[in-house]
């Protein structure tokens, strides 16, 4: 399988050490992005086989073209380079986060065979330095097949999201980014919102050297790609407002409950809250959750 990665970061990088770790024999890739620092060490790591010299190039002789930019550089990457993938009967596929503009962009191409992708896996750290061959083992890769896709364009993301380790599951663009809005969107803006409130005041300076894994988690995605983090709320704005309406009517409903309690600071009746996270930890912890 002729396989061209475009934008070379942390999600494309872990694909080629992937496929090279697991899957040698099979996969011929080539590999792109604006920085070429990325591709050459690849190459030289023996991760990938051709380095690039422009996306053009990248996907010349390609059967499978995966988009691994930041969001809004994969969505320009469909107008500029989605025609001569349309032309030459290849596959286009891609890692973006919100996968509603990505169909949109790529449904204005004529005869493009689109198959959205998003690997449900990522670390804070960003760059091929970063990338790590067991990122996607064990976990979900979705899969979104756009109008113009054919059974075989399905298939060769489905081998691709395999041979990295991870689980193809199927969904539409509208459901793929209504979930994703709720369990990695509105974390990452919640995590940022958490750190602003605590680090603009002028208790940071000493809670700082206290905070431990309590914080470091609950902060933990507020320090990745500020680009990264900005395109996807951006592109997935509405499903994210949705969500973002939800979790500020269950934050006041917190604070009510804090404000009603007693004012029996030695001895506080905490029955209330108890109750709070004992149905939030029976949900987190049901069958089949995370």
């Amino acid at each position: 399988m002729r396989l061209a990665i475009v934008g070379f970061g942390l999600i494309g990088g872990s694909i080629a050490r992937a496929l090279a770790a697991r899957d040698a024999g099979r996969w011929h890739i080539t590999a792109w992005s604006r920085s070429a620092d990325g591709p050459r060490a690849a190459l030289a790591d023996g991760a990938i086989d051709v380095v690039a010299p422009s996306a053009a190039g990248a996907v010349a002789e390609a059967e499978l073209i995966v988009l691994a930019a930041s969001p809004l550089a994969n969505l320009g990457l469909v107008t500029e380079i989605g025609p001569a993938i349309a032309a030459a009967g290849a596959t286009l596929s891609d890692v973006t986060s919100a996968q509603g503009a990505m169909a949109r962009a790529a449904a204005a191409v004529p005869g493009l065979r689109h198959v959205g992708g998003h690997p449900m896996a990522g670390i804070e750290a960003r760059g091929y330095e970063a990338a790590r061959a067991d990122l996607f083992v064990g976990r979900p890769w979705i899969v979104l097949p756009g109008s113009a896709a054919l059974p075989d364009d399905v298939a060769r993301v489905d081998e691709l999201a395999s041979a990295c380790g991870a689980r193809p599951v199927e969904l539409d663009p509208d459901a793929h980014d209504r979930l994703v809005a709720a369990i990695s969107h509105l974390p990452l803006v919640v995590a940022a919102a958490l750190a602003e409130t605590v680090t603009g005041t002028d208790a940071w300076d000493g809670a700082a050297p206290l905070a431990s894994g309590g914080w470091r988690d609950a902060t933990r995605v507020a320090r990745g790609d500020p680009d990264l983090g900005a395109g996807i709320a951006a592109l997935n704005r509405d499903r994210l407002l949705e969500w973002l309406d939800r979790f500020s009517t269950v934050l006041d409903s917190w604070r009510a409950d804090l404000a009603g309690l007693p004012p029996t600071p030695d001895a506080p009746s905490t029955e209330v809250l108890r109750t709070r996270f004992e149905r939030v930890r029976s949900a987190l912890e049901g069958p089949g959750r995370r």
